[in-house]
């Protein structure tokens, strides 16, 4: 385990901005974890943990403190249950599980991030969310490793208990599964791959998507009563309003901030053309929600997590 100091987060993330972390890890191990949290607080420092950075906005200014990247790639399976480490990439994940056969996640596929992004922010596409399949989560809760069931992690839409919970690390987690044929799998997660290439394409720097759909039933009456006849209720899919259905009526597409853009054929895409800034991201962020909440009534909210 090395200590790095001076780290760029632009290489850290996937939207490649960012300035410098005074420190950074990467930890293999669970011992190592607790290695580095005690570096962090041996020194008052403060601590963020990071996978794969594919949905995180980090600060031009950079991060005073430790940024701690879980790296524990375990993997055991048990009949139609596999134990994963949290530093394990979910495409790797369900690749590997498709071809055992063993099926749940396999219209996940091309999600970026890693298990432990995915559940810390419930991933999912496609109706399906990587909760559905989770059995528990081991975690390192500051002071022991253990296990906390699904119940307990207060999973919702693109959220989790581990969001308010920042002291909740997860180390790893236990999968339940069904079976179908490998080749069946395989095949449902390459089209599925497919059709996200259509709208993110390979080596573009963007966190996927910038903000959340809208649970129509969770909306107050009167928001629905005057969002309704402004909108095609056939977009509605899975219970969800798409939030690039909202943008592109706004005039989304194409729009940008300094070199951070709006991509053309998707109103819910942000990316970075080259050079562009957190303040830019944030800047346009607020002139999209602005004109959603004019029009619709509907406040945005982002999926991406700010850093710093």
């Amino acid at each position: 385990m090395r200590f790095e100091k001076e780290k760029p987060l632009s290489k850290l993330t996937t939207l490649g901005i960012g300035g410098k972390a005074s420190f950074f890890v990467e930890v293999k191990k669970e011992e190592d974890l607790k290695v580095a949290l005690r570096e962090a607080s041996d020194k008052k420092m403060d601590w963020y943990v990071l996978g794969s950075g594919s949905n995180i906005v980090a600060s031009d200014k950079g991060f005073e403190g430790l940024i701690i990247k879980i790296g524990i790639k375990d993997f055991k399976k048990n009949g139609r249950r596999v134990y994963v480490g949290a530093g394990n990439n979910l495409l790797d994940f369900i690749k590997k599980i498709n071809g055992l056969g063993l099926a749940g996640m396999e219209k996940m596929a091309g999600i970026p991030g890693t298990i432990a992004g995915a559940i810390y922010g419930n991933a999912g596409a496609y109706g399906t969310e990587i909760r559905e399949n989770i059995t528990r989560v081991k975690i390192f809760d500051g002071e022991k490793f253990r296990w906390i069931k699904n119940s307990e992690c207060r999973f919702g839409y693109r959220t989790s208990g581990f969001k308010k919970n920042k002291d909740w690390i997860i180390v790893g987690a236990e999968f339940s599964f069904g079976k179908r044929k490998p080749a069946e799998l395989v095949k449902i997660s390459r089209d599925t791959i497919k059709l996200r290439e259509k709208k993110y394409k390979p080596g573009l720097l963007c966190p996927g998507s910038f903000f959340k759909n809208i649970i129509v039933k969770n909306l107050k009456p009167a928001v629905r009563k005057e969002l309704f006849p402004k909108i095609d209720r056939a977009k509605i899919m899975y219970g969800k309003l798409p939030a690039g259905y909202l943008l592109e009526e706004v005039g989304a597409k194409g729009m940008s901030s300094g070199k951070i853009k709006v991509a053309e054929h998707h109103g819910n895409l942000f990316y970075n053309a080259g050079g562009g800034t957190a303040h830019d991201i944030k800047k346009l962020a607020v002139m999209m929600k602005d004109r959603v909440l004019k029009k619709f009534g509907i406040n945005l909210e982002e999926e991406v997590q700010y850093l710093g």
